[in-house]
């Protein structure tokens, strides 16, 4: 036989083999049944969360910041 044609024939044995195993993969996974999930129910618990501040945050932001009004020296020049 001509090397060539041994050649083609090997490539062709290959293919036909992988092609096999690709079917029967196909049809083992199948027919394996999906597994069902189970549904676990989780229920929040209250939390306390420690504050680092004594004082709430609305008096913290009252007396930090103060309006500048621009007064008549600074603008009549």
């Amino acid at each position: 036989m001509n090397r060539n044609v041994s050649i083609v024939i090997v490539i062709l044995v290959l293919v036909v083999i992988a092609g096999y195993l690709v079917w029967l993969r196909s049809k083992v996974t199948s027919v394996v049944s999906p597994q069902t999930e189970q549904q676990v129910q989780v229920t929040p618990t209250p939390v306390a969360i420690a504050s680092p501040s004594a004082t709430p945050a609305e008096e913290e932001a009252t007396g930090s910041t103060k309006a500048k009004t621009a007064t008549s020296s600074s603008t009549d020049k």
